[in-house]
């Protein structure tokens, strides 16, 4: 308190307040800035659906084999795809299981991998499946282990199906137009052109086949990835993924970080606020001044007129 009164007398009121507001008006000033910017990024929208949803929607996904209700009937062309991760008591067992599931379906294991050992064996097999025994296949593996993850999507390729069918018609007519035009060619440069000219046709058509055959394959036969893994120890099951030298590095991380606030904060406040806190005492002194001077020049004129009243009073 005595040091609080001691540079109030020395400073003077004025001064003190008014390097108290130019403070609490930067501090405010500093927070509309700040919380303006965090408005700003906030309008952003920085969510995508995933490939899941995207799939659904239309777009294929990235491992884009599946199911379909399907074609030249008027119905739509769909691929549907299977993710699968069970726990199972033997990996090598499940796999055999599977397999006759998958055989028994009309199917077969496409591919397969492995790693680890012992207790961390990890298998992953991808199988294909018709399509109309998708849903079938699907029950029969959930029933082989403890499901720890399912993902069952689809997506339509009708349209697709449509444009390179009608491709492949006006590319076909463009090659019989060429054939009967070859059997009219007279001279040798008409002959090269036509030949040309039907060469990248012809070319054209084996790629669209190509590509028409590998969507069609994906609609009759349905891709599903299982993934086969064997019980967690209880002992693993509690540590989950603790790690003593991560935990470390975080909490240094974290002291770092808290150390650079307060050296922003302390250089902040001498950078920013002692020249601001200067100016607003200089100002609020100046201010004081002139009120004093007002205040001082008020009372004298009072005091004048009392002393005229009292002369003439007496006179």
């Amino acid at each position: 308190m005595r040091t609080r009164s001691a540079l109030m007398t020395r400073l003077g009121v004025p001064a003190v307040v008014g390097a108290v507001l130019a403070l609490a008006l930067a501090l405010i000033s500093g927070l509309g800035v700040a919380g303006g910017s965090s408005s700003l990024d906030g309008g952003v929208d920085s969510s995508y659906p995933d490939g899941k949803e995207s799939g659904v929607r239309g777009v294929a996904p990235e491992l884009g084999d599946t199911v379909s209700s399907n074609q030249g009937d008027g119905t739509s062309d769909i691929v549907r795809y299977g993710n699968l991760s069970l726990e199972v008591n033997d990996v090598d067992d499940a796999l055999a299981l599977i397999t006759t599931i998958i055989e028994s379906a009309g199917g077969y294991i496409s591919s397969s991998s492995r790693s680890g050992e012992g207790e961390y064996l990890y298998l992953s097999v991808t199988l294909r499946v018709p399509a109309a025994e998708f849903s079938a296949v699907m029950a029969s593996l959930r029933s082989e282990g403890e499901v720890l993850y399912e993902d069952i999507y689809s997506y339509e390729v009708t349209m697709q199906v449509l444009d390179l069918e009608a491709r492949l018609e006006n590319l076909r007519a463009s090659e019989s137009a060429f054939l009967k035009l070859l059997d009219r060619a007279q001279t040798v440069a008409d002959v090269v052109a036509v030949q040309s000219e039907l060469s990248r046709i012809q070319g054209d058509i084996e790629s669209f086949e190509a590509q028409l055959s590998g969507v069609k394959d994906q609609i009759d036969m349905a891709s599903v990835i299982v993934s086969l893994s064997l019980p967690v120890s209880a002992v693993d099951a509690a540590s989950g993924d603790f790690d003593l030298g991560h935990e470390i590095s975080s909490a240094l991380a974290n002291l770092i970080s808290v150390g650079r606030a307060v050296i922003s904060i302390a250089i902040n406040i001498v950078v920013i606020g002692i020249p601001i806190a200067v100016i607003g005492a200089l100002f609020g002194s100046l201010i004081g001044r002139v009120l004093n001077a007002v205040a001082a020049w008020v009372k004298k004129s009072l005091n004048g007129s009392g002393k005229g009243a009292r002369r003439a009073a007496r006179r």
